[in-house]
């Protein structure tokens, strides 16, 4: 097992049943309050130690720094002789979550592709789900990766960009504006930008960043590879109520999109052999619909609306002769003119 997994283990799961409460860090103690607090019932201190395996005088200091330094709402019922919420904290942040610490969730996402399909990998996606619900919204993890039947390869992370996404996420969580250089795809130098960043995302292993871009007033996407000389100001800003950074990513095939375009492509294409075998085993888009052609199952119809083609172009020609565009007729001409351009 991965030294970082060891790690995260020690410090995030219980151990043997009769020394749990010994072994179990502050953080988990307090998560579980939490939610013990959360469900109602007025749980008091004796219950909430017996629940941990730990001293009442634990739990007293656990819920005095869960009120007086996390400032949440909790109160003493002398009625029901137990603790309760005077507030709705569904949506409370519970830490204070740092660059350093966003960028160790980073590593640990990696980590757990080593564990995939493993009882492990259960135990620790709730864990994370637990840690992040937090940045829930504003930072996307694929951690449902964890419950595919298939293996995926995945993108190594390089050092630079593992303290690149921490101070991006960082900046993401406080809402601050930040300065960078960026050098676009194929592009042959690099252009300064000031962004607001609204939110990070994961796509088939690339993280990127969906950010306001000041100076061109509209959203663009910014590869983190291709992010140079981040510096983060101290500016803040107010995220647009209406702005969901997965409905955003969710418009296009991959991640290009186009800010204020809300055209829409019914994408339909069949897939034979090979290719037909892996639409049933993998889901390429949110609006995705599979259609069985034949008993054998070995041609298959896809489905989806994008907003953007460019993406699905590259996503019909790795299929070559597997795949046939049927609607609609841009991408099947975008198709023709790529393949002729090939042979010239």
């Amino acid at each position: 097992m991965p030294r970082l997994i060891r790690e995260t283990v020690a410090e995030l799961m219980e151990h043997s049943p009769r020394r749990a409460g010994a072994t179990r860090p502050a953080l988990f103690r307090i998560y579980r309050i939490h939610e013990a607090i959360a469900a109602g019932g007025f749980p008091n201190c004796s219950k909430l130690a017996a629940l941990l395996e730990v001293t009442p005088k634990t739990i007293q200091r656990d819920i005095t720094y869960m009120r007086d330094m996390l400032h949440l709402p909790i109160d003493y019922d002398a009625v029901q002789h137990g603790f309760h919420y005077t507030r709705d904290t569904s949506d409370f942040p519970i830490f204070e979550t740092t660059a350093d610490q966003l960028a160790g969730l980073f590593l640990a996402r990696t980590a757990l592709e080593s564990v995939r399909n493993t009882p492990l990998a259960t135990t620790m996606r709730e864990v994370f789900a637990k840690l992040t619900q937090g940045i829930e919204g504003r930072v996307s993890f694929s951690w449902a990766d964890l419950d595919e039947t298939f293996s995926r390869k995945t993108v190594e992370a390089q050092p630079r960009d593992v303290k690149l996404f921490g101070q991006l996420a960082d900046a993401v969580m406080k809402r601050l504006e930040v300065t960078f250089s960026y050098r676009k795809l194929g592009a042959d130098s690099s252009e300064s930008r000031r962004v607001r960043p609204y939110h990070l995302g994961e796509v088939e292993g690339g993280w990127y960043l969906i950010a306001h871009d000041l100076e061109r007033s509209e959203l663009r996407t910014f590869a983190l590879p291709r992010l140079t000389r981040l510096k983060l100001t101290t500016k803040t800003f107010d995220r647009p109520i209406n702005f969901n950074g997965r409905d955003h990513l969710s418009r296009s095939f991959g991640v290009w999109s186009v800010a204020g375009d809300s055209t829409r492509h019914l994408v339909r294409v069949e897939l034979i052999g090979y290719a037909a075998q892996l639409a049933t085993e993998r889901r390429w888009h949110p609006s995705q619909e599979l259609t069985t052609l034949n008993a054998k199952g070995s041609r298959v119809e896809v489905r989806f609306e994008v907003g953007r083609l460019e993406e699905v172009l590259r996503w019909v020609l790795s299929f070559g002769r597997q795949a046939k565009v049927l609607v609609p007729p841009e991408l099947s001409r975008m198709v023709k003119d790529e393949l002729a351009a090939m042979q010239d």
